[in-house]
């Protein structure tokens, strides 16, 4: 009798893990943006455009730009109250509250550093900021103090011919991904493991694994098992986020938002 119990519930666990993960239409909102950027908490969105930051919520809207340091390559929302925007070609950031005011001045890496090619810029705890540089490390900087406090390996160390296309943060870990691939390491700089990963336009972190775009089709990654993601769109993703149980997908036109059910 137990092992017909065990039989049956290794059937019913394998089943239910197989299984797609579907989606519920939740609105569907226009849009003049050269860039979404996402969504917090609150549903206050931000994008980008004409190289001008908004924040857009229901009964306000904040915008932030400054011409002197080029294009805003990248922006963070991870912390809507520490807002990191990432100049790469004058190798600098800003970090704004959540009112898009300067919460630092520039802070030029150039100058207060030894990386004078920041590549890609991630959010983590305190004063500190993940820097990727053309030394191809990782380094943990305290924006504060001017210090470093982590650097890893040179990442071919970990794993062979990896080219980093971009990083990815919590509070606790960090992520660098190519095209092939994702290399993780925790809050200490420690290396955790490789995850090998296929052909993808867009990835995201989700729980325990990664949401990525193949194709127009989303699909979920966690312990090297594939689950496919059922969302009720068919036009071409420009930009997408995930937040949470959310996703937030745009087309240039409109962003369709749906939550996970």
């Amino acid at each position: 009798m137990k092992f017909k119990f065990l039989y049956l519930f290794l059937i019913f666990f394998n089943f239910s893990f197989s299984q797609e993960i579907k989606t519920a239409f939740v609105s569907k909102t226009p849009l003049k943006a050269d860039q979404f950027i996402g969504a917090d908490e609150l549903e206050n969105i931000y994008f980008i455009k004409n190289n001008v930051l908004f924040k857009k919520g229901e009964t306000e809207i904040f915008n932030y730009s400054n011409i002197n340091l080029g294009v805003l390559t990248s922006v963070n929302i991870q912390n809507p109250f520490k807002i990191v925007l990432f100049y790469r070609d004058f190798n600098s950031v800003i970090l704004l509250d959540n009112k898009l005011n300067e919460l630092t001045n520039k802070i030029d890496f150039t100058t207060e550093t030894l990386f004078n090619n920041v590549q890609f810029i991630s959010a983590s705890s305190e004063n500190n900021l993940w820097l990727f540089a053309d030394d191809s490390k990782l380094h943990l900087y305290d924006y504060k103090n001017h210090t470093e406090q982590i650097q890893t390996q040179a990442l071919v160390f970990y794993e062979k011919s990896f080219v980093a296309t971009s990083i990815k943060s919590t509070y606790k870990n960090i992520w660098v991904f190519d095209k092939n691939g994702a290399i993780q390491f925790n809050e200490y700089g420690s290396f955790i493991k490789y995850t090998k990963l296929e052909s993808y336009d867009f990835i995201n972190l989700f729980k325990s694994g990664f949401i990525y775009l193949n194709n127009n089709s989303l699909s979920y990654l966690a312990d090297n098992k594939v689950f496919p993601i059922t969302i009720d769109f068919k036009l071409p993703i420009k930009d997408i986020f995930i937040n949470n149980g959310s996703v937030y997908t745009f087309d240039g036109k409109f962003i369709y938002h749906y939550n996970f059910l």
